[in-house]
């Protein structure tokens, strides 16, 4: 944490200075009486204005609960204003959310799931409900601890992200975009329109994508591949049977050495002596031009949702989304062997011999993959007296087909071989073979419906205790087939699933209540939850923690959960689909190879169990900087654990034969992938950073009567003729709570918001990740492996023990630049005794994206009138092109490491542009 510790005695000691933030006289929007019956709870004194309120920089805190904040005694742990917001260059909250992903990272869950998303306070009806929101329409963006979940009916295994809009917001919008690595060799384009509003009682967005990405070959990136252990190649080559024997006497005695392998000449009638200038040196030709590193694809998204006010307290919200992907990847040309008879069909040889040829027929050998999805999502929002109440449906559906080339049936061309009709030595055509083909479908279905209600059961000495409770049910089916080497079969799996959720939060003191206030604010949580599944039984969540505020600038948060968790229906039915000339490091023999590669459900899993303890710390030591510091520390064991297959090591073959397939000379021919459970896992990190935000430079203040005066000068302030925009109810889905505070930029059409005229914005956060433990017990009584040393499970090494990810971005005046860094301590992988070792080297990537919106450049726009409301993003990802380096303890280095096939794009750039059209 060295930046970091750098940056803090900076801070401290007044060594970053910034001009004064000044403020412009800002106008709360009229409460309306369901706001006011949140922002005056009962038993609670009546406040005014005059009395609480108070600026800091630039917002109008008033006593109120700020208008969309979650419910709950646990604060954000980071806020982010509109005006921070800019200075990530982000264009929806898709992108946001990606951004921003190092600030809501969680150690908890049991995948790389991001946040839980609230809208205004509430649940959403799905992703596709908020997903193409634009940021201009962002009042606030909240980052809450995992544990505010619970008060939504969630987990508590993610963190809670809540967005709050702006009362009043309108926009629609082009968008192109194109990029490609700075290599060349790929290129992506796509097209997007967009629409988006928010008012009084409505919301609705719209949202329709488009994008299609040109396939990346080897032969386009610097790769080398061995020729493997047999010699196939276009023209060809002949050996012995058995191969390794020799291939003819004569032929030795010609050519002074006994031949085993020998370089077809490539005609029809080769002679012996054309056969001994090719002794001992095969073919060995280059198949990049026939294999995709990325393949060809394209996608098409449309999302759709509409939200309305039904009356003064409840919301109904319906949203859909569509979507349809394919790719298409070339995986090498096929290979045949075909058996020449001794002294016939142009053989020159007294034996029979075998020739290895690959046919011209890229198409035999392929992955053709389409996926179609749909999702329906409906949901009730609402409050019955001092309860906060949802329910909530949706219907998914899932439908994927997979085609697989796995080469050529080589029956009817061998019969001619032998019959002397068919020349293997020669020009060979592929309509002389048959493609071999594997198919795989699935249909995966599921609809779901459940209810949550929270709210005070009744009023204990330091405050209400709060209850969610949460009843559901889900059902879901999987249908899945598929043709393997001919052999036809059919799954079809189903789980019914009834399932609850009760937490229960308990304020134990309040200093404000003079209620054990030598403790500060102590507030005490217990969850439990049933999840019963047709096919597993039941299973059991328990959970507790506290959340401790011992003193303003300090918080505390402590829990434990303890989970079972069944596998998906996907983990457990997927067809079975078996991918040729996949590309695999052998750590036995130190080599690359090629193999059958086999993915899919597996029927044989069994449940887990996962405990997790967290502690967390929350500082915020200036009051009059916007500026935290964090820290986590969490824990986690599962017993049984579900898990992706890992990379290939000599530890992972030892434990697992089963699923390693070897030919009579030890090569490996085939892998089984298919998911598995592990004994246990175990995996302890701290995770610590601090986030900074400062406003920069002076506001230019707008003359009297010009638009945006007495608001957020040059944004709008609301409807026309209105002034200051309509009130935030709970329309559009603002929320209960409501009116208590307004942010500057809050409300307007279209533009780009980000900070007053003539001020800018620049934010900062760093983020070090230290890992004690992260290790897996594959079975009892076998060798731990240690994620941390010597041990891996993906194909970049093992777990770095080091991680430290730095975001900053500025923005003023239009102008923007964000940049997001990565750094990776290096591992090192184990070969086992006599194996190779590897090693990964540290690695730093670095992404950059430069914006500019050019309505904020008036002489442009008086020139160019169609630069109105246009924005033009240049992103470049990777900007030094890191790649990540391996070395073997043998000096070779698998293909499968080699730089270009671990990042085949390396440096990628990207220009996008924006119009917004209303």
């Amino acid at each position: 944490m060295t930046i970091a510790a750098a940056l803090l005695y900076a801070l401290a000691s007044g060594a970053l200075q910034t001009a004064p933030v000044q403020t412009a006289p800002q106008t709360p929007p009229v409460p309306t009486a369901e706001d006011e019956q949140d922002q005056q709870p009962s038993g609670a004194p009546a406040t005014t204005d005059d009395e609480d309120a108070d600026v800091v920089e630039d917002v109008l805190v008033t006593g109120a609960r700020a208008r969309g904040s979650v419910r709950g005694d646990i604060e954000p742990d980071i806020t982010l204003t509109s005006e921070q917001l800019a200075a990530y260059g982000a264009t929806n909250v898709a992108e946001l959310l990606a951004a921003v992903e190092p600030l809501t990272r969680s150690g908890r869950g049991r995948g790389d799931g991001g946040p839980v998303v609230l809208l205004n306070g509430r649940r959403t009806s799905g992703f596709q409900e908020i997903r193409g929101i634009p940021f201009e329409a962002i009042e606030r963006f909240e980052i809450l601890p995992e544990e505010v979940a619970l008060t939504y009916g969630f987990a508590a295994d993610q963190r809670v992200v809540n967005i709050i809009l702006k009362a009043d917001f309108r926009q629609g919008s082009l968008q192109g975009r194109v990029s490609g690595p700075s290599q060349g060799g790929r290129t992506t384009t796509g097209a997007q329109i967009s629409a988006f509003q928010v008012n009084v009682r409505d919301r609705w967005n719209f949202e329709l994508e488009q994008t299609h990405n040109t396939a990346l070959f080897e032969d386009e990136r610097d790769i080398n591949r061995s020729p493997g252990s047999q010699p196939f190649d276009l023209i060809g080559n002949v050996a012995g049977i058995p191969y390794g024997s020799q291939i003819d006497p004569a032929l030795t005695t010609l050519a002074g050495t006994p031949v085993t392998v020998a370089a077809n000449p490539g005609v029809s009638n080769p002679t012996l002596a054309q056969f001994a200038a090719g002794a001992n040196a095969p073919r060995t030709g280059d198949l990049g031009a026939y294999r995709t590193l990325l393949p060809r694809g394209d996608t098409t998204r449309l999302t759709a949702s509409w939200a309305r006010d039904l009356n003064e307290t409840i919301k109904g919200t319906v949203s859909l989304s569509l979507n349809d992907t394919a790719s298409f990847s070339y995986l090498g040309l096929p290979g045949v062997t075909l058996q020449a008879p001794a002294g016939r069909n142009g053989s020159p040889f007294s034996r029979d011999v075998a020739v290895y040829r690959y046919i011209a027929d890229p198409g035999a050998v392929t992955r053709d993959s389409e996926t179609l999805s749909g999702n329906l999502g409906l949901l009730l929002d609402g409050y019955l007296g001092d309860y906060r109440w949802s329910v909530s449906g949706a219907y998914d559906r899932v439908e994927t087909d997979t085609t697989t080339g796995r080469g050529l049936d080589a029956t009817a061309a061998q019969a001619a071989v032998t019959a002397g009709t068919l020349n293997p030595f020669g020009a060979l055509s592929p309509s002389s073979f048959t493609r071999l083909v594997d198919t795989a479908n699935s249909v995966a279905s599921g609809g779901n419906l459940e209810a949550v209600v929270s709210g005070d059961l009744f009023e204990a000495p330091a405050g209400g205790l709060n209850m969610t409770l949460k009843l559901g049910g889900d059902t879901r089916t999987l249908d899945s087939e598929s043709t393997r080497a001919g052999l036809f079969s059919a799954r079809s799996i189903g789980r019914d699933r009834a399932y609850g959720l009760a937490n229960f939060t308990l304020p134990v003191s309040d200093p404000s209540r003079e209620i054990l206030g030598f403790l500060g604010d102590l507030s005490v949580n217990f969850n439990a939850g049933y999840d019963h599944a047709s096919d597993f039984g039941g299973l059991m969540t328990l959970g507790a923690g506290f959340n401790w505020v011992p003193a303003d600038p300090l918080s505390v948060i402590v829990s434990y959960t303890d989970e079972e968790g069944a596998p998906t229906i996907q983990q457990l039915n997927d067809p079975v689909i078996t991918t040729p000339n996949a590309a695999v490091f052998d750590f036995r023999t130190g080599q690359t190879v090629l193999v059958n590669r086999i993915d899919g459900g597996n029927a044989g899993l069994d449940s887990d169990n996962r405990n997790v303890w967290k502690v967390g710390l929350n500082f915020k030591p200036w009051s009059a900087r916007d500026f935290s510091v964090s820290t986590n520390y969490t824990s986690t064991t599962i017993e049984n654990a579900i898990s992706a297959f890992p990379t290939i090591t000599a530890d992972l073959e030892a434990a697992l034969p089963s699923r390693f397939t070897r030919d009579s000379s030890g090569q490996l021919i085939s892998i089984d992938a298919r998911p598995l459970n592990y004994s246990e896992t175990r995996r302890e990190e701290l995770r610590t950073g601090f986030n900074f935000s400062r406003a920069f430079g002076t506001p230019t203040p707008p003359a009297a009567g010009a638009p945006g005066a007495g608001g957020m000068p040059g944004l709008g302030g609301g409807r026309p003729g209105g002034a200051g925009g309509p009130p935030a109810g709970a329309g559009g889905g603002q929320g209960r709570p409501g009116g208590g505070t307004m942010m500057f930029g809050g409300g307007g059409r279209g533009g780009f918001g980000g900070g007053q005229p003539g001020q800018g914005r620049f934010n900062l956060s760093v983020y070090h990740t230290y890992r004690f433990t992260d290790r897996i017990v594959i079975a009892d009584g076998l060798p731990v492996l240690d994620l941390l040393d010597g041990a891996a499970t993906g194909s970049r090494g093992g777990t770095p023990r080091n991680e430290v990810q730095v975001q900053g971005g500025v923005f003023k005046s239009g102008l923007g630049a964000f940049v997001n860094a990565n750094w990776l301590e290096g591992t090192e992988v184990d070969g086992g005794l006599g194996g190779s070792d590897l090693t990964f080297g540290s690695q730093t990537t670095v992404n950059l994206n430069v914006f500019a919106d050019l309505s904020s450049r008036p002489t442009w726009v008086a020139k160019y009138p169609w630069l109105k409301g246009s924005r033009i993003n240049l992103g470049i990802q990777n900007l030094f092109d890191s790649r990540q380096d391996v070395r073997s303890s043998t000096g070779d280095v698998g293909f499968n490491y080699q730089p270009d096939f671990l990042d085949p794009q390396g440096r990628v750039v990207t220009l996008t542009f924006r119009k917004i059209l209303f």
